[in-house]
């Protein structure tokens, strides 16, 4: 039994980045058995290479990830070039412009038992390009009101491969919505206790509401090879583009992301310190699908902070329509100074 474990990093000029790896195991128990504690970090460990190259408003990426192991599933990436546009003025104009364009061969793979496949690999090339015009503005002074518009067109080629079910296809997707937020602050100057090591005290509040509004493309996720999925995760997902990057899974949506964020910061040692952070968001469904109900879990996530060197988290998911708690999660973390920590 053996594995081979090689990185490589490298920036050999400011705007340039280079990085590789590779971890290959001859068997997915390997480190199980000799190295657990790097189990448990990543149970399934993957091979790439990528380059980056930037500029002032753009950003160039290569990427590469073959598999090199047999026994785990692997979407390969032979490879993948993507063009990023950062969010930028369009000239002297109020608009602001965004994209995301990328390229490449895709093969899913999926994992073989005892060097047997299970004949339902694919693979396809594809082609997508985003592009977004947003307009932020600031009304009445306090009022922060973004809506935003905007496209992308995605080629699929005819997959190929004994798993293979799709034809070739030009999807091309719509999306528009705006984003509401208010900021409000109030300052307590003489507001000191030795206890909770405060001196001063300022309470920001940030309610927000995002609508996004996406029309059925066409064709659909269903009808399309599936590399860049929606992926089951305790955290609520992105609702709007691009940071929604599930390519092959986007589909029609009509939702409110409603948000709610309380801090409380005081004066300390090190500058001014979050006595409180606590931020309460859920999704309305306009149009729920049909495993979906009209309103999404609550989500709070709030850090305690009483003093420099004591910091207690919460994270919780509430499911509104079975009234129940689906996630609980409570930490407590004392760091006396900066060199050791214990949770």
């Amino acid at each position: 039994r053996q594995r081979v474990y090689f990185g490589y990093q490298s920036t050999p000029f400011t705007d340039l980045s280079l990085k590789g790896l590779v971890q290959y195991e001859s068997d997915e128990k390997v480190n199980y058995d000799f190295f657990e504690g790097e189990y448990r970090q990543n149970p399934q460990p993957i091979t790439f290479f990528e380059a980056n190259k930037s500029w002032q408003n753009f950003s160039l990426d290569v990427f590469a990830q073959p598999r090199v192991n047999d026994f785990l599933e692997t979407v390969e990436r032979l490879p993948e070039l993507k063009l990023t546009g950062y969010r930028q003025q369009l000239g002297a104009s109020p608009l602001y412009y965004e994209s995301e364009s990328s390229a490449g061969y895709y093969r899913e793979c999926f994992a073989e038992t005892n060097n047997v496949a299970t004949a339902d690999d694919y693979a396809a090339w594809r082609a997508d390009s985003y592009h977004q015009v947003l307009l932020p503005r600031t009304l009445f002074g306090w009022l922060n009101l973004t809506p935003r518009v905007g496209g992308r067109f995605t080629y699929y080629s005819e997959a190929t491969g004994p798993g293979a079910s799709t034809e070739e296809h030009y999807r091309g997707v719509f999306n528009t919505g705006a984003e509401v937020s208010i900021k409000a602050s109030r300052v307590w100057a003489g507001a000191q206790n030795k206890f909770f090591d405060t001196d001063g005290l300022r309470h920001i509040v940030e309610p927000s509401v995002n609508y996004v509004y996406v029309p059925k493309p066409n064709p659909r996720p269903n009808e399309l090879p599936q590399f860049d999925t929606e992926l089951p995760s305790l955290r609520l997902l992105p609702i709007e583009y691009p940071d929604y990057n599930s390519i092959d899974s986007i589909d029609s949506q009509n939702v409110v992301r409603l948000g709610l964020r309380n801090r409380l910061q005081t004066k300390r040692e090190n500058g001014i310190d979050d006595l409180v952070n606590w931020e309460i968001f859920t999704d309305w469904r306009l149009q729920p699908a049909t495993n979906q109900t009209t309103f999404a879990d609550v989500y709070s996530d709030l850090v305690l902070k009483p003093r420099s060197w004591l910091t207690l988290e919460s994270e919780t998911r509430f499911d509104v329509s079975d009234m129940d708690f689906r996630l609980s999660q409570l930490t407590l973390t004392l760091r006396p100074n900066d060199r050791w920590n214990w949770r």
